[in-house]
């Protein structure tokens, strides 16, 4: 069994942290094509978390390692978690829950229905997840405390959405110990800064602790792709130093968290319209990437790929790395002909969602998350 870096650099650590293997591990550290970089003279690198398992990958793959074998540790039944109706730890959730035999609910608020979205809600139907249509982003703290009272014999086990918490920002501490043994063992020079998408703050905080305690002089670039609400300062801090604390617990020599903190910089303007929308400059990053043989998505990785572009003209001779997040669906997913009539009525609704801000002469709304101030 393939052990997780932070518990071969120390090994006591396993006694006091549970966790299990899902993904393959340790992702390839890849020099980007050329072609995405033949303008700037830029070293560009890659980490592939999008080859992190199978059938789906992605950075939530290293977090639910660690979460689903507390899950599973304390012997429940049931797994809560919530997010936009496209979510990708919900997805992931679905997926390696039901494999682990855990039934799961998620609780889903609506986003603009894409057909990337479409496919994520249909596979989280196929996977077996029950979902539970939430109006509004800001009650989903309520609804999950009141899943959790209607599914108490069953002992529910809930994960906040992105996995984000201290148990699941190891998955990323541990992630920046292996590329540091990538960068010891010459496949990679040590990055000068690190771009990756910034939601719900636990692979940055992650990736800000596991750099300094590698002791690599490198900047963690979090670059925000949903509302100040819920990506900012004030929230990254606080995961950073509840992350400390849980490694200090465990017997883990950890940083203080300013260590950390020196290292991690949120990047705003990027996010557009608000989340899930694409904008034109992640458009047209896609696109280069692609021709390169990489795959983004609109909502996560285009908008982190397009800040390290817009970046790297001021830093030309630096080396910089892009850490790919994006889970590629698993190649069942449903096409088109799947109607969204045959589905539950939860899955109906998010499926069906318009936006109301899309419409002449229509008042704005929060209604996906979305808040004033991106």
């Amino acid at each position: 069994m393939r052990a997780p870096t932070l518990f071969r650099r120390y090994p006591g650590a396993a006694h006091g942290i549970p966790w299990l293997p899902l993904g393959s591990f340790p992702t390839p550290v890849e020099p980007l094509p050329p072609l995405i970089g033949a303008r700037s003279g830029a070293d560009l690198w890659v980490k592939r978390d999008d080859l992190s398992a199978q059938p789906y990958g992605g950075n939530k793959v290293r977090k639910l390692e660690f979460l689903l074998a507390d899950a599973r540790g304390r012997e429940r039944g049931r797994l809560l978690t919530a997010g936009a109706a496209g979510s990708h730890h919900g997805l992931a959730t679905a997926i390696y829950g039901g494999l682990l035999g855990f039934r799961v609910t998620l609780l889903l608020f609506p986003q603009v229905v894409t057909e990337h979205v479409r496919r994520v809600l249909l596979l989280d139907y196929r996977y077996g997840a029950e979902v539970r249509y939430v109006p509004r982003m800001e009650l989903v703290p309520a609804l999950l405390w009141a899943e959790r009272a209607a599914h108490f014999r069953e002992r529910p086990y809930a994960i906040p959405p992105g996995g984000s918490n201290a148990l699941g920002s190891l998955g990323y501490v541990s992630a920046a110990l292996e590329l540091a043994d990538q960068i010891a063992n010459g496949q990679a020079p040590r990055p000068a800064v690190i771009y990756v998408a910034a939601g719900t703050l636990g692979t940055a905080a992650g990736l800000a602790v596991g750099c300094a305690l590698a002791g690599l002089e490198t900047r963690v670039a979090a670059v925000r792709i949903t509302s100040r609400l819920v990506t900012n300062e004030t929230a990254l801090a606080r995961l950073v130093e509840s992350t400390c604390r849980l490694l200090r617990r465990a017997g883990v020599p950890a940083p203080a968290p300013a260590e950390a903190l020196r290292r991690v910089e949120l990047i705003h303007g990027h996010v557009g319209r608000g989340y899930g929308r694409e904008t034109e400059e992640g458009h047209e990053t896609a696109a280069l990437f692609a021709r390169a043989g990489l795959e983004l998505d609109a909502t996560y990785t285009a908008k982190a790929a397009a800040a390290l572009l817009a970046a790297i003209a001021a830093r030309p001779g630096a080396v910089h790395l892009f850490w790919h997040t994006l889970g590629g669906l698993p190649a069942n997913a449903p096409g088109p002909s799947v109607e969204a009539a045959a589905l539950p009525p939860a899955y109906g609704r998010l499926l069906a969602w318009r936006d109301p801000r899309a419409e002449p002469g229509a008042e704005p709304r929060r209604l996906d998350g979305e808040a004033a101030g991106l």
